[in-house]
């Protein structure tokens, strides 16, 4: 590697952001820790992002520009490009505290068997305002079968991530990070959590992340299953198991909804839709 390469390349994917992707960075310059390189791998983005990107004059700052192909391949084609020998990955819509990465790359040139940290985090609103938090616990492959134990958010060994082929680009409608943390832990990988809250999770009622729990959720674990079927042989059981619990809390689910006064109501002002239309049809 190049003497004069930084330590560490920040990876952004950015689409459409305009409005985060400026507090993103800044939270990338205030680290305490100063020997990295930031890619910000503009996907297709709107002019109105364009316009903001090119505002962005900083000489550690490198901005890639691609026709939009989906953050899993931004992020690829990002760590195609980087220099560092750890690799952050960020999105641009989050920001993490000055000490992270200080604290996060002694982890990584200290422990070998640790080939990727992340840490608790914040899930915020507009303005700062905290709404919840998330203690994943990371670990190995055991803690990633059937929960999603970190965030995307990771300082992560280039060497590892070049291992297992980066993020599966065929995933579009989320799950891509849980997918990417199975086959990282499958193959050796081992997640470090640091146990304090240095990631901050910006929260949006319209994402990539809630669309894809609430139209693609059975899609994408259908994906992963076969994916990895290997793996969840040897688990079949606890998959078993794990796939009733949530065949049992979709029903509650539904039931809590159609028991709900909203349903109720609802029901009363459609009943004389429903009886015309039957009258019709």
């Amino acid at each position: 590697m190049n003497l004069n390469s930084p330590k560490v390349s920040i990876v952004i994917p950015c689409y459409n952001y305009k409005d985060y992707i400026e507090e993103t960075v800044s939270s990338i310059l205030n680290q305490n820790f100063k020997d990295f390189e930031v890619i910000i791998v503009d996907d297709g983005s709107n002019s109105e992002t364009k316009d903001v990107l090119r505002k962005i004059n900083n000489s550690k700052v490198t901005i890639l520009e691609q026709e939009n192909s989906g953050a899993s391949n931004a992020r690829n084609n990002g760590v195609k490009k980087a220099l560092g020998q750890y690799i952050l990955t960020l999105d641009s819509d989050d920001t993490f505290h000055f000490t992270f990465l200080e604290k996060a790359v002694a982890i990584l040139d200290n422990d070998k068997a640790v080939t990727a940290v992340s840490s608790h985090c914040n899930i915020f609103i507009e303005k700062d305002t905290i709404i919840d938090t998330h203690t994943p616990k990371g670990g190995g492959l055991e803690n990633f079968l059937f929960d999603n134990n970190s965030t995307s958010f990771a300082l992560i060994r280039k060497s590892f991530w070049e291992k297992i082929g980066g993020y599966d680009e065929k995933m579009t409608n989320g799950f891509e990070d849980w997918e990417f943390w199975i086959s990282f832990t499958r193959n050796g990988g081992y997640i470090h959590m640091i146990p304090e809250l240095l990631f901050n999770y910006r929260y949006k009622k319209k994402s990539l992340n809630v669309d894809s729990k609430e139209n693609h959720r059975e899609a994408n674990l259908a994906y992963i299953y076969k994916k990895h079927s290997d793996i969840y042989k040897l688990h079949f059981l606890e998959l078993v198991d794990f796939l009733s619990e949530l065949a049992a809390r979709n029903k509650r689910n539904e039931i809590k909804y159609k028991t709900s006064i909203d349903f109720k109501i609802g029901n009363i002002f459609l009943f004389p839709f429903r009886y015309f239309k039957r009258i019709f049809l």
